[in-house]
C-alpha cells in the first residue's frame, strides 16, 4: 500500500490540506462510501511520511475489518475508491483557488439558465473589478474572451439587450490571445531546436509565423493602436515585436524594438507574465546573429532588470536553477562581482537545497574570476560535483579561459583535449552547438599562439573571422585579441 497512488498524493499534502481532505471525505455530497472514511482515519496518524510498516495492506486490513480474513479484491476496491476521491479533492482544491475559473463557470451556468438580470449584475462586477483593472497574465485574453462570449450567448436569447460590437471585441481578443500564446510557444520551439536538437519534419510553423508576423501593414497598424489608451493593444504589440525579433535574427534592431516595447509597457503586465517575457527576451537575444551587439552585456542588462524589479525568483520564492547559473556566469565574464555577491546573499538560499553547495562553489568560482583571482576560481570550479552536460561544459569553458588568463598552455591543451572528447561523445547536443564550442577551443588556441608570437596581420584576420562566426564566448575572444593589439 505504501507505493499506492493514494499515499503518493497524501505525502504531498500539508497539515491544513489533510484536514480539508478529511472534511471532504466526510461530506455525503462527495462521498457515500464509509470504508474510505475509516481507511483515512487509520492512516492519517502516519502523516506526513506515510511510510510505517503498519501501512502494509494486511496490517491496515486488520484494523479496518478486525477478525475477518484478508480479502484482496475488496481492499483493492477501497483503495481504488479513495484514490479517485483523492484526485477529485485535488480538482476541487484547484478549482477553489482559481477565482477566474469560478467566475467563468458561474456566468456559464447563469447564462445557460437564462437568468439575465443576475448574469448582467455579476458580469458587470467581474469586468469592472477584474478585467478592466487587472494586469496581463498568461490566460488574460482567453479568460476575458470567455466571459464576453458568455454574454454574447445570453444576448442571443435576449436581442433587446444586445451589446454593440461585442462580436468584434471577441474577435480582437481571439487574435490578441493567439499572438500571445503563439509567440510564447515559439520560444519553447526555439529551445527544442537549440538545446535538445529536436525539430519537426515540416515547415508549417515557420511558414505560418512568417505569413502572419512579417506583414508590415499589420505591424504598423498594431503599433498605431498601441499608442491609444486600450491596454490590450499595449500588450499585443509586445508579442508582435517578439515574433518579428525571432523571424529577423540577422538584424539586431528587431530585438531592440521588442526589448524597448516590453520595458515601455511592463506596467501593464503581471510579475508572472513578466518572468516569461524576460525569458523570451533572452531567447530572442540568443537567436540574434547580428555581430554588432555585445550579447553578454545585453544579457547582463536583462538579468539586472530581473533583480531590480524583484522578479528574479518565481512566485513561490524559488529560483530556476538555469537562470541562477546563467546570471552568475554572465556577471563573472563581465567582471561584475557585485551582482554575484547579491545572488549569493539573496538568492542562493532560494535554489533547491540539494543544489546549494554546488551552486555556492559555482558562484564563488565566478566571483573570484570576476576579480581576476584565477587560482581560487579554479579551485572552486573543481569542487563542483553536479554531473550534467550544461554545467560540465560551462565549467570546462571557464577553466579554459582561466588557463589563458594564467598563460598556462599545457593546462589549456589538456582541457581542450578533454572538452573535445566530451562534446564528441554527447549525442543529445545539436551539431551547430558542438561546432560553436569546438570553434571556441580552436580560436583560443590561435590566440594563445598569437600572444606568444605577435603577428599584426594574423590578429586582424582572426578578429574578422571571430566577428563573422557563430562561436560561444565570442566577446571574451574579441577582448583578448583587442588586448594583443595594444
Amino acid at each position: 500500500m505504501q507505493k499506492s497512488t493514494f499515499l503518493e498524493i497524501m505525502r504531498t499534502l500539508n497539515k491544513e490540506e489533510l484536514k480539508r481532505f478529511e472534511s471532504f471525505l466526510s461530506s455525503p455530497y462527495f462521498n457515500t462510501r464509509t470504508n474510505t472514511i475509516k481507511l483515512f482515519s487509520i492512516i492519517k496518524k502516519y502523516a506526513p511520511d506515510f511510510d510505517n510498516k503498519l501501512l502494509e495492506k494486511e496490517e491496515v486490513w486488520k484494523i479496518l475489518f478486525p477478525g475477518k480474513d484478508y480479502n484482496y479484491g475488496l481492499f483493492k476496491n477501497i483503495i481504488y475508491d479513495i484514490t479517485k476521491l483523492t484526485e477529485r479533492f485535488l480538482e476541487i482544491e484547484n478549482f477553489n483557488s482559481d477565482e477566474i475559473g469560478r467566475m467563468k463557470h458561474l456566468l456559464k451556468e447563469l447564462s445557460g439558465k437564462n437568468l439575465k438580470n443576475i448574469f448582467l449584475n455579476k458580469y458587470n462586477i467581474i469586468e469592472k473589478t477584474f478585467f478592466k483593472s487587472s494586469k496581463f497574465y498568461h490566460n488574460y485574453y482567453e479568460d476575458y474572451f470567455d466571459i464576453k462570449y458568455c454574454r454574447f450567448e445570453l444576448e442571443a436569447f435576449n436581442p433587446k439587450d444586445r451589446t454593440k460590437l461585442l462580436a468584434s471585441e471577441n474577435a480582437e481578443l481571439m487574435i490578441i490571445n493567439f499572438m500571445a500564446k503563439f509567440s510564447n510557444n515559439f520560444n519553447n520551439i526555439y529551445i527544442e531546436k537549440t538545446e535538445y536538437n529536436e525539430k519537426t519534419g515540416n515547415d508549417l510553423i515557420d511558414l505560418f509565423a512568417a505569413a502572419v508576423f512579417s506583414n508590415e501593414n499589420l505591424d504598423s497598424y498594431i503599433e498605431e493602436l498601441s499608442k491609444g489608451d486600450n491596454k490590450n493593444y499595449k500588450t499585443a504589440v509586445i508579442f508582435f515585436k517578439l515574433m518579428k525579433s525571432y523571424l529577423n535574427p540577422q538584424d539586431i534592431k528587431y530585438y531592440f524594438e521588442f526589448r524597448d516595447t516590453l520595458f515601455k509597457n511592463d506596467k501593464y503586465i503581471s510579475e508572472a507574465a513578466m518572468r516569461g517575457l524576460y525569458a523570451n527576451l533572452g531567447s530572442a537575444l540568443d537567436n540574434c546573429k547580428d555581430v554588432s551587439v555585445n550579447k553578454n552585456l545585453e544579457l547582463y542588462y536583462i538579468f539586472e532588470h530581473l533583480v531590480e524589479k524583484k522578479i528574479f525568483a518565481q512566485e513561490d520564492g524559488k529560483v530556476i536553477p538555469t537562470l541562477y547559473l546563467m546570471t552568475v556566469k554572465t556577471a563573472g565574464y563581465l567582471k561584475k562581482p557585485e551582482l554575484i555577491s547579491k545572488l549569493l546573499k539573496d538568492y542562493l538560499s532560494k535554489t533547491d537545497i540539494e543544489l546549494q553547495e554546488n551552486f555556492k562553489n559555482y558562484s564563488l568560482a565566478y566571483l573570484h574570476y570576476s576579480k581576476n583571482e584565477f587560482d581560487p576560481a579554479l579551485e572552486y570550479s573543481n569542487k563542483i560535483t553536479i554531473d550534467t552536460f550544461q554545467l560540465k561544459y560551462i565549467l570546462k569553458n571557464l577553466q579554459i579561459i582561466i588557463s589563458y588568463e594564467k598563460n598556462d598552455f599545457e593546462m589549456f591543451l589538456y582541457l581542450m583535449d578533454s572538452q573535445k572528447h566530451f562534446l564528441a561523445k554527447n549525442k543529445s547536443v545539436s551539431e551547430s552547438y558542438k561546432k560553436s564550442n569546438m570553434k571556441f577551443l580552436n580560436y583560443t588556441n590561435s590566440i594563445f599562439k598569437l600572444r606568444d608570437k605577435y603577428n599584426k596581420t594574423e590578429i586582424g584576420i582572426t578578429d574578422k573571422l571571430i566577428k563573422d562566426d557563430v562561436v560561444v564566448n565570442k566577446q571574451w575572444l574579441l577582448e583578448k585579441l583587442k588586448d594583443l593589439k595594444k
